[in-house]
């Protein structure tokens, strides 16, 4: 009996030492957190003249795998394509889409209404507009293939540091969708929301556009945040879709993969689905002469 006694006894300061050992880790990594080897952002790779890929770790510590994607394309090399369902007749997935139009990446155009083919915000593409109504709430434009000479080929308009109803005429392809962050850099969406997958597309300070795709479900805040504070360097963006059918589709000749959302409680699925999407933005390489 004395030997079980003293077995115990040695057991519990045993598990006592080891909680005070605990203890101490975790409060040195909240002090000192600063000094412990982070995961390394990674480079930019290059897999095709003007398109590069690259991944941030969504948490900093290094303790998770999970990233978001971001695929950089410089407007000089690309040229950018939005396809709807209202003006092609169907919707598809997005290496269908890629498929029928020829396309090196696409990625949501923007959110939709219920009837699977209406933008949420203002849409149109040449003389078909998919949605005429500019939303109050959306402060972001993206515009491409200019109508006029001498302004750029491709941005994303601020409609509250910008004069839109200027500039909007002179852009055959307008998308609007809520803005991620101010001209300020303050991450504009509330800090209690749900978590859940993110499409972007932003523009650095470059010039180039950015496709940006993040499967682990996560609030748009901390999603802007990590965008802000990775070496990114972007000046605007935009939200396009959340949820499972945020997507992003890449194929070169070295390369073929797609991006997808998924449920919040979906955590053990690791197969990248393809949605039906409505509406798309995709790129197609520029033959130069």
């Amino acid at each position: 009996m004395q030997l079980v006694f003293h077995t115990l006894q040695t057991l519990s300061k045993m598990i006592h030492c080891r909680r005070i050992i605990l203890s101490i880790v975790a409060t040195a990594v909240l002090i000192c957190g600063s000094s412990l080897p982070l995961k390394a952002e990674t480079s930019w790779t290059t897999i095709a003249k003007g398109l590069a890929l690259t991944e941030i770790p969504v948490d900093r510590s290094g303790l998770s795998s999970s990233v978001i994607t971001a695929l950089r394309i410089s407007p000089s090399e690309f040229e950018f394509i939005l396809l709807m369902r209202s003006k092609e007749g169907d919707a598809f997935t997005p290496e269908q889409w890629a498929m029928r139009y020829n396309l090196t990446a696409l990625i949501n155009a923007s959110m939709y209404l219920p009837d699977n083919s209406k933008s949420t915000g203002y849409m149109r593409d040449k003389q078909h507009v998919n949605n005429g109504f500019i939303h109050h709430s959306f402060g972001s434009f993206f515009v491409a293939n200019p109508s006029k000479a001498n302004i750029p080929v491709v941005d994303i308009i601020d409609r509250h540091q910008q004069q839109h109803n200027t500039l909007l005429p002179n852009y055959t392809t307008v998308i609007q969708n809520y803005r991620l962050f101010s001209a300020a850099r303050t991450p504009l969406w509330p800090k209690k929301a749900k978590e859940t997958s993110i499409a972007a597309v932003a523009k650095d300070t470059s010039g180039n556009i950015v496709f940006i795709h993040c499967r682990t479900p996560m609030t748009v805040r901390n999603f802007t945040n990590r965008l802000l504070d990775s070496h990114l360097k972007l000046v605007t963006a935009m939200y396009v879709e959340g949820g499972p059918e945020a997507s992003m589709y890449l194929k070169t000749s070295d390369i073929s993969r797609t991006w997808a959302g998924r449920y919040i409680g979906d955590f053990w699925n690791t197969e990248s689905k393809q949605w039906i999407l409505p509406n798309v933005l995709g790129i197609r390489a520029k033959t130069h002469p």
